[in-house]
């Protein structure tokens, strides 16, 4: 384990937290992962493929993809040391509705 801002974080992370090639679309600005068939694309979208990663260790289907060539932990390290914009900006949930991730806490979201 590496200890990142106080947090444990394994060496041998799980899917989405080191660069990969992924199929991807671009909605509003951000990079969403389409991850099986049932991904509803919107009219004139396909998926790209894209050297992304996920800066939050959280799922994917909530979080918008970083491009990003950091394929080890050192550089996922060093790429989130360096970040000039905001972990929360990728929450794809937070944009339903003001405070939408803390009502779905209390609704049992998760």
């Amino acid at each position: 384990m590496a200890i990142v801002n106080g947090f444990q974080f394994p060496r041998k992370s799980g899917v989405g937290s080191l660069a990969a090639l992924r199929p991807v679309v671009q909605r509003g600005g951000q990079w969403i992962m389409v991850d099986d068939a049932r991904f509803p694309f919107q009219p004139g979208e396909t998926a790209q493929m894209r050297r992304v990663r996920f800066r939050t260790l959280g799922c994917w289907p909530l979080t918008a993809a970083i491009e990003s060539d950091a394929d080890t932990l050192e550089a996922v390290i060093a790429e989130t040391f360096n970040a000039r914009s905001s972990e929360r900006e990728g929450r794809l949930i937070d944009s339903d509705v003001p405070g939408s991730m803390e009502k779905k806490k209390q609704e049992g979201y998760f």
